[in-house]
C-alpha cells in the first residue's frame, strides 16, 4: 500500500479571533474599527455607532436568530461582496436563542400535556441544541473573511463557591475552534487585549504581544495588512448535483460508517450539504477509483 502523506505547504490564515470582557469595556467599539465589516448585532450595541459604522463603509443586520445568522454566513461565503470582516457582537444572545428554538420545538412536539409538563430537557435536547450551534460555527470558521465573535463575561466558580476567575458566557468549546482569544479590559481611555490563546508556528513564534492597545492599527502590525485587507473570495458549497452522484455512489460501493464517520471530521461537517464543493468532490473521485477497482465503470 502506497503511502499518502505529503510535505504539508504554509497557508495564509484570516484572522479569526474570539473576544470577552465585562460591559463597557469596549467590545463592540473597537470592534467596529475594521472597516468594511458585515456586523450581526444581536443586542442592538451598534445602534450608537451609526456614523462610525458607516464611514467604515460597514452594515449592520440586528438579529439573534440563528437560523437568519446561518443563510447570512452562507451568503458571506458564496457570493461576491465588499466585506472583509464579519463581526458577530455577542455570540451569547444567539446560544440563548438555539436553546429557545429546541425549547419550542420539544415542547411543540409533545403527544400530550402531561409529556409537555414532564419534558426531558436531557442529552437528545443538549444534542440538538449543539449540533444546530456548530453548524453555524462552521459556517463563520470557513468563511474566507476575517473574523471577530465576542461574548460576555462572567465568574468562574470552584468548589464551595470559590471565585476562580472569569470566562467568556457562551457555550463551552467556542473558544477552541479560534487561533486567537483576547480578554479584554478598560484602563482609562484604552482598551487593553490580553491574550489568552494563541496558535502560532513554533519556529516564527507568535504574532501578538501577551497585552496591547485595541486599535485597527494594531492587528494590521501583529498580523499583516495584506491579510487582514485582503477581499474576500467566493467558496462553492457542495451542490445538488454532487450531493446526488455521491448518494448513487454510495449505492454501488462498499461504504462503511467508520469512513463517513472520518470524512465527516476531517471537513468538520455533519452531511454531505456542508461540504465545500472542492471536499465533496474528493469524496466523489475516491468512489469512482472504487468503482473502477471493482470493474463497475464510474459516475460523474
Amino acid at each position: 500500500m502506497t503511502l499518502r502523506g505529503k510535505k504539508p505547504e504554509p497557508k495564509e490564515r484570516r484572522l479569526k479571533m474570539f473576544v470577552y470582557g465585562p460591559t463597557n469595556a469596549g467590545k463592540t467599539t473597537r470592534a467596529i474599527q475594521f472597516p468594511h465589516s458585515y456586523i450581526i448585532d444581536t443586542e442592538r450595541g451598534s445602534n450608537e455607532y451609526s456614523e462610525s459604522i458607516n464611514k467604515a463603509g460597514s452594515v449592520i443586520l440586528q438579529t439573534s436568530s440563528i437560523d437568519e445568522i446561518r443563510q447570512e454566513l452562507l451568503t458571506l461565503t458564496t457570493e461576491k461582496h465588499e466585506f472583509r470582516t464579519l463581526i458577530l457582537d455577542p455570540i451569547t444572545p444567539v446560544y440563548e436563542d438555539v436553546q429557545e428554538k429546541w425549547t419550542r420545538r420539544f415542547i411543540e412536539y409533545a403527544k400530550s400535556n402531561k409529556e409537555r409538563d414532564l419534558q426531558d430537557f436531557g442529552p437528545r435536547f443538549w444534542g440538538k441544541v449543539k449540533s444546530d450551534f456548530k453548524g453555524a460555527r462552521r459556517l463563520w470558521t470557513g468563511l474566507d473573511m476575517n473574523v471577530i465573535v465576542t461574548a460576555h463575561q462572567k465568574d468562574m466558580y470552584g468548589t464551595g463557591m470559590t471565585k476562580m476567575g472569569v470566562t467568556f458566557d457562551s457555550m463551552k468549546g467556542d473558544d477552541y475552534i479560534f487561533d486567537l482569544v483576547f480578554r479584554v479590559e478598560r484602563r482609562g481611555t484604552d482598551t487593553i487585549a490580553i491574550k489568552v490563546k494563541e496558535r502560532s508556528e513554533p519556529l516564527t513564534g507568535p504574532k501578538f504581544p501577551d497585552e496591547f492597545i485595541w486599535t485597527y492599527e494594531n492587528f494590521k502590525t501583529y498580523y499583516g495588512a495584506d491579510i487582514i485587507e485582503r477581499p474576500a473570495k467566493p467558496i462553492a458549497m457542495a451542490s445538488p448535483e454532487q450531493i446526488a452522484a455521491i448518494a448513487k455512489l454510495l449505492e454501488v460501493v462498499k461504504f462503511d460508517d467508520a469512513m463517513r464517520e472520518k470524512w465527516f471530521n476531517k471537513a468538520d461537517v455533519e452531511d454531505w450539504s456542508e461540504m465545500t464543493g472542492a471536499q465533496i468532490n474528493g469524496c466523489i473521485e475516491y468512489l469512482n477509483k472504487q468503482l473502477k477497482t471493482l470493474g463497475n465503470g464510474g459516475t460523474q
